[in-house]
Formats: structure tokens, sequence, C-alpha cells
């Protein structure tokens, strides 16, 4: 009976020390992906795994979502914990990526910029 007992009370405890997550895992989507470059209080780590991620999986651009890229690469430019290289390499790659978008991205490189300062 005391094995039984005790047996009971080490799952009991076993099982309240395990994390229960409640949280579905996240999807990422090129619109909360998008949000992440937007939010002005997002950390560099972030806005280096978001653009990772767009430019990974959302790295090609359409004539329907050019404007979206373009608004994209702006935002980066003056987010408050972006940097030179995250800019650079993301308006490269969208630039590698997209040949035919080319004046379109160096257009919104330029006024990103000067909105920087």
């Amino acid at each position: 009976m005391f094995i039984l007992i005790l047996l009971v009370a080490l799952y009991v405890w076993s099982s309240k020390s395990k994390p229960i997550s409640d949280d579905p895992k996240h999807i990422e989507t090129f619109e909360s992906l998008s949000e992440i470059i937007k939010n002005r209080s997002s950390s560099s780590k972030e806005l280096h795994h978001a653009v990772d991620v767009i430019l990974n999986r959302f790295g090609t651009m359409t004539s329907h979502t050019i404007g979206k890229y373009k608004t994209l690469l702006e935002t980066l430019c003056v987010h408050p914990h972006t940097n030179s290289q995250l800019i650079l390499r993301f308006e490269k790659t969208l630039r590698a990526n997209n040949p035919n978008y080319s004046h379109d991205i160096e257009q919104s490189l330029a006024r990103g910029l000067a909105a920087r300062g």
C-alpha cells in the first residue's frame, strides 16, 4: 500500500513540474513578419529573424506584392533597432531575387534612407 501511495505522489509531482503550453504553435506568415518590422519596439534579434524568414520563404515579388515590399523596406530603414548591414542584406537579396523590380527597390531604399536622416 505504501508503494502505491508513493507512486501516485511521484506521478502527481512529475506531472506538475512539466511546463504546460497553452499557446498553439505560431505560424509565421508574411503579414505577421511584416508586423514585427512595423513594430517600433521589436528588438534587433526579432528584426533579423523576420528579415531572414521573409527572404527565405517570401523573397519573390509580384506586381501585386511590390507595394508591400517597398513599404517594408522603407519601414526597415527607419526602424530604431535596425542597422545598415540588415538593410543592405534585405535590399540586395530582394534585388537578386527580383531583377525586374530592381528600380523600384532602389527607389524605396533611397526614400527609406532619406527618411532615416
